[in-house]
């Protein structure tokens, strides 16, 4: 498949951007990849590091590597182990389950720890540290009723609607 933004180089990447509701793919070569995401994120760095030849050394210092763990696959992509080690890109989100025993191991290698903390804006920051702040509210609201403290219930209550309306207004 010829890449989608510049119709030249084999598309080796899935871009997939969602805004809202709506989910976007573009299937483009690497080049254009690294184009746009200076485009999307102009102050983060993305290295260009080629990873299969270190997913390749990787793999057969955990154990795996034998024909029988490479032709394991994910039930929702089809994407295999053997693909993975070669390119680098898991084929969807459910790959991470399907192959958690490997990238369980390789990860903390590769990016120095399991989970992804990656780089987001600062406002996708305070985003996600208000919802978990009105998660939080919200089991304490639950238990507060269930264990009838209704004037705690009223307290949790009255600061999840203020955080909403704070984040509503932003």
């Amino acid at each position: 498949m010829l890449c989608e933004h510049c119709h030249e180089n084999e598309a080796q990447i899935t871009y997939t951007t969602v805004e809202g509701d709506t989910t976007k793919e573009l299937h483009i070569c690497r080049s254009c990849f690294q184009d746009l995401i200076k485009e999307d994120f102009p102050t983060m760095q993305i290295p260009s590091v080629e990873i299969q030849p270190l997913l390749k050394e990787l793999f057969p210092l955990f154990g795996y590597g034998d024909r029988k763990d490479e032709e394991r696959a994910c039930a929702h992509c089809n994407r295999t182990l053997r693909e993975f080690q070669e390119t680098g890109i898991l084929g969807c989100e459910h790959c991470y389950e399907a192959f958690s025993e490997e990238l369980s191991r390789i990860l903390p290698r590769i990016q120095g720890a399991k989970k992804h903390v990656g780089h987001k804006p600062r406002a996708a920051l305070l985003r996600d540290e208000k919802s978990r702040k009105i998660q939080t509210l919200q089991e304490e609201l639950e238990r507060a009723v269930a264990e009838e403290r209704y004037e705690d219930a009223a307290d949790r209550r009255d600061r999840i609607k203020e955080l909403r309306e704070d984040k509503d207004a932003q």
